[in-house]
């Protein structure tokens, strides 16, 4: 995902709307900014980004059995069973 942004008086730039909904970044938000590689870097402090989707794309030709979501929730499933002794109630 690329977007271009102008760059205004005194630094000032404006994040588009879309990429601080996908990031949860709001007014008020403190936002780091780093230097990577000569790269301009900024993230919002305090989030912590589903890390499924932060590294789609990145491996090719990998696949898994199950999605993450539903291997949680069969893992949770299993936990519950084994804490409450298999018993519902």
């Amino acid at each position: 995902m690329s977007e271009q942004v102008k760059v205004l008086k005194k630094g000032k730039i404006t994040i588009p709307a879309d990429v601080r909904r996908k990031l949860g970044i709001k007014e008020g938000d403190t936002i780091a900014l780093e230097m990577v590689g000569g790269r301009l870097v900024l993230h919002p402090l305090n989030v912590v980004l589903n890390p499924t989707q932060t590294l789609s794309g990145l491996a090719t030709g990998v696949s898994f059995g199950a999605s993450v979501k539903d291997e949680m929730a069969r893992a949770v499933s299993e936990r519950v069973k084994r804490k409450t002794g298999g018993k519902r109630r």
